[in-house]
């Protein structure tokens, strides 16, 4: 019964934060392919749940909270957002998520390209190279000299 608990935790911690999960679950005695499976479900479940939240929360702050008349003025900080937007797209956002939480990348991805098919697939994809990655990268130091 701890087992299941204590992967479920992992499970739930991935779906929050990709970048220290794999090396938590090494740290807790799993093995490569045990944390790759754990934080890559993990993460694709974070991603469609705060995907699809955030989707839905965009749209009823839209239907509260109408847009204005009045034109939008731009400070640096919009110019800042916009650009960084238009360079990297959905896949700049998607290759963020190990360093971001995986609920800001959703959400993030959601506000910016809700209408993009492939967002979701860039999200997912993200997620298991960086998992690939980190739960390799984790498996490697544990199993070395250190």
């Amino acid at each position: 019964m701890t087992q299941i608990s204590e992967i479920i935790g992992l499970f739930l911690f991935a779906s929050v934060k990709l970048l220290l999960a794999p090396s938590t679950a090494v740290a807790a005695g799993y093995s490569f392919l045990e944390t790759f499976l754990i934080t890559f479900t993990g993460a694709t479940f974070g991603v469609f749940v705060f995907y699809f939240l955030g989707k839905w929360l965009m749209m009823k702050i839209g239907e509260y909270f109408p847009s204005k008349s009045t034109p939008k003025r731009f400070t640096k900080k919009n110019k800042l957002i916009i650009l960084t937007k238009n360079k990297f797209g959905a896949m700049g956002v998607a290759a963020l998520m190990g360093f971001i939480s995986v609920p800001l990348a959703a959400i993030i991805a959601a506000r910016y390209f809700k209408n993009t098919t492939q967002t979701v697939t860039y999200l997912v994809v993200s997620a298991l190279l960086w998992t690939l990655t980190l739960s390799y990268i984790s498996t490697f130091v544990k199993d070395s000299a250190f």
